[in-house]
């Protein structure tokens, strides 16, 4: 479906990340407006709340209502910005994505800040930049915050080295603040940053944990793989038995999608190549592995199904 679709008495509106109707000043803007559906956040002026409540909507991630006189300033994905960097007074401020605050906040702020994610800021900043949050779907977060710490900032689908944690080049004062999905690949032996902030999803080896947990704050989800090689799934993938036979050692699989195994895969296979499964997203599988997948999946946060069965969304469709 296109992104306006006419219909019968009105238009569909449809597959658009962002809607914005702070521009509209009166209800009949609003009334040839059939249905909105797929949108990842609809923008809509104050006295326009009542009129915006009269449409059918279908799939809207977020609402954000801002005021009559105000000409949104929008940024969609991480924002990341210093303290004295947010705006003006004048301003109202709509993120979609993550907003991260390197530095203290401090005055002149927007009148208004709307996070459609998660807000990170440092200590200190609370009394100054609560206020002027106007809405948030994620979590606000203060870290510590030491004068002259750099913040290291990796966000999206991000694969790190165990290396990198030692932080060379850097000061022991300094965060690496890890956005999305972070995947350590390989053991970790020194950590060099004060503190590492976790928004999201992290995933680290085992044999890292005793040294990592002491530095970590997580806002999300965190697990520890326990084989010598993670095999990442960020995409929806089909694997048939060819895979786990060309596989010529024992690995974890980390699966932040839809993962299909289809074909005649034994348990025996299935035991010899797998040393454990980190699951944030789901699996299919012919009924019989279904036992011996969940024992795999030692830490699961999305789901495990036979292939048969339908997977039923939050709707219920």
């Amino acid at each position: 479906m296109s992104a306006i679709e006419h219909e019968a008495g009105g238009r569909v509106v449809s597959n658009q990340g962002v809607l914005d109707f702070s521009h509209l000043h009166s209800p009949d803007e609003l009334a040839s407006i059939e249905r909105i559906e797929n949108v990842g956040a609809v923008i809509v002026p104050e006295s326009l709340a009542t009129a915006y409540a009269r449409i059918p909507t279908g799939h809207v991630g977020s609402t954000i209502f801002v005021p009559d006189d105000s000409r949104p300033k929008v940024h969609v994905g991480q924002v990341l910005a210093g303290g004295d960097g947010l705006g003006t007074e004048e301003d109202v401020v709509v993120v979609i994505g993550m907003l991260v605050i390197t530095s203290p906040v401090t005055e002149p702020l927007p009148r208004q800040i709307h996070a459609v994610g998660a807000v990170l800021a440092p200590e200190g900043s609370e009394a100054v930049l609560g206020p002027r949050l106007a809405s948030t779907s994620g979590s606000v977060h203060y870290y510590p915050y030491v004068q002259g710490q750099h913040a290291r900032v990796m966000s999206g689908q991000v694969t790190l080295e165990g290396s990198t944690l030692a932080n060379r080049g850097g000061t022991a004062g300094d965060i690496l603040i890890g956005a999305g999905q972070v995947v350590i690949a390989s053991p970790a032996t020194e950590v060099g940053f004060r503190q590492i902030v976790a928004s999201g999803q992290l995933l680290a080896p085992v044999q890292s944990r005793g040294i990592l947990e002491p530095k970590l704050e997580v806002q999300g989800q965190v697990s520890w793989y326990r084989g010598d090689e993670v095999r990442l799934f960020m995409e929806d993938t089909t694997l048939g038995p060819d895979y786990f036979r060309l596989l010529d050692r024992t690995v974890s699989l980390a699966v932040f999608a839809h993962l299909a195994l289809t074909g005649p895969i034994s348990e025996d296979v299935l035991r010899q190549k797998l040393k454990d499964i980190i699951l944030f997203g789901n699996i299919t599988a012919p009924a019989e592995l279904i036992p011996l997948l969940q024992v795999l999946a030692r830490d699961s946060f999305g789901s495990i199904r036979a292939a048969e069965e339908p997977i039923w969304d939050a709707t219920g469709s």
